[in-house]
């Protein structure tokens, strides 16, 4: 409101517009605000549909990109001629980047929210998308650009789109983070209750009293943190205690924190990426960890491109990618075939026994759900991989 009152009635004089003897015009009123503005709207669109604050590599992309445009835009009005053209395509570079990073946050914000909230992450796109699209426009035909419109039209004109962007912007997210917050705080309520009556709470209780005593280490290696929701909620199905990190340097100091507390590593799942680091290999000679590289669209991989990484690493499987979830029964199969202290030749018989049983209760439960639901044989069976 302070800046809108200062650019009305004051902002065509010094020091909030910059003349320079060329006759070139820089509202640094304007610029200074989305300095201040800009980085607070883009670290709350980067963890957009998220109930907690988890910052990544698309954090820093977006508040880089927009800083990036905001000093091409100023040195773009303080200049003339054809370095102004340059300084203005250069500024919108930057914005193309800061507009491909938003659409990535939205499109997994979309596939990962509930259905009835999808419509407002919709409403924050649209609101986004033109509002900010507004802004290189009024740039060109302002009096920093080429002066079609007056010093008065270029300020109503901003005024409006810092409004959308802004102010607007900022209520659709503030709505989705409050919806998000209370689902998250009922979901844990509900996991939280005991004594759940029907079949499928006694079916939940027999295989928790069927499921090991010991659960196994998994560290995550994302650098780009874009995966980790939905790993996370793949391993909370299964006995296993996840660790995360966003770079090969963090996963060498967690498995050396764990090494020092005496506590085993049995998993590692990491990007491809870290395959190409130098110091690889030290995850093998010095702690001795199971490698499993996460790689998008395995399947159509063919196996001599996989056969020279296949010296580094202990198995492959399919990273979930544009829509489509973690397949949870193969990621089952590779976490009990390298899990050694749940199920391994050094654990309890106990151990031992209460992971088959808990197979065994698994195929009991298919098996009466099907009966009771009366199912007519088809002649065709089912498959189940355990």
């Amino acid at each position: 409101m302070i800046k809108y009152v200062l650019e009305i009635w004051y902002g065509d004089q010094s020091p909030f517009t910059v003349r320079l003897m060329s006759g070139a015009i820089s509202p640094w009123l304007r610029y200074g605000e989305w300095l201040l503005t800009c980085p607070v709207i883009l670290i709350a669109l980067s963890r957009v549909g998220a109930s907690e604050g988890n910052y990544s590599i698309r954090t820093m992309k977006l508040l880089t990109s927009d800083q990036g445009t905001i000093i091409m835009g100023i040195t773009a009005a303080l200049s003339q001629g054809n370095v102004k053209v340059c300084f203005f395509f250069l500024g919108l570079m930057y914005g193309a980047n800061t507009f491909y990073t938003a659409a990535t946050v939205y499109l997994e914000a979309f596939r990962n929210i509930d259905d009835d909230l999808k419509p407002l992450v919709k409403y924050m796109t649209y609101c986004f998308y033109s509002s900010w699209c507004m802004f290189p426009i009024l740039f060109v035909a302002g009096p920093e650009g080429f002066g079609h419109i007056t010093p008065a039209g270029s300020i109503i004109g901003h005024t409006i789109a810092d409004l959308l962007s802004k102010n607007l912007w900022g209520i659709f997210d503030w709505w989705l983070d409050y919806q998000v917050k209370v689902r998250a705080m009922m979901q844990d309520e509900e996991d939280d209750e005991e004594g759940e009556e029907g079949e499928e709470g006694n079916k939940a209780m027999m295989l928790a009293a069927a499921t090991p005593p010991h659960t196994a280490t998994v560290i995550l290696g994302d650098p780009q943190g874009s995966l980790v929701p939905y790993y996370t909620k793949a391993f909370a199905k299964l006995p296993a205690k996840l660790a995360v990190v966003d770079s090969f340097e963090s996963l060498l100091d967690e498995l050396d924190d764990m090494k020092e507390a005496g506590r085993k590593v049995d998993m590692c799942l990491v990007a491809p990426t870290l395959l190409e680091h130098q110091e690889f290999d030290r995850l093998k000679s010095e702690h001795d960890v199971k490698i499993v590289v996460y790689v998008e669209g395995l399947a159509a991989i063919p196996e001599d491109s996989l056969a020279p990484f296949r010296g580094r690493c202990d198995d492959f499987i399919e990273a979930p990618a544009r829509g489509v979830m973690v397949d949870e029964s193969q990621l089952a199969q590779v976490f009990y075939r390298h899990a050694t202290s749940l199920v391994g030749p050094t654990a309890s018989i106990e151990a031992h026994m209460a992971a088959q049983t808990a197979i065994l209760l698994a195929i009991q439960a298919d098996i009466a759900g099907l009966q009771h639901n009366n199912a007519a044989p088809t002649g065709k069976g089912t498959m189940h991989t355990y």
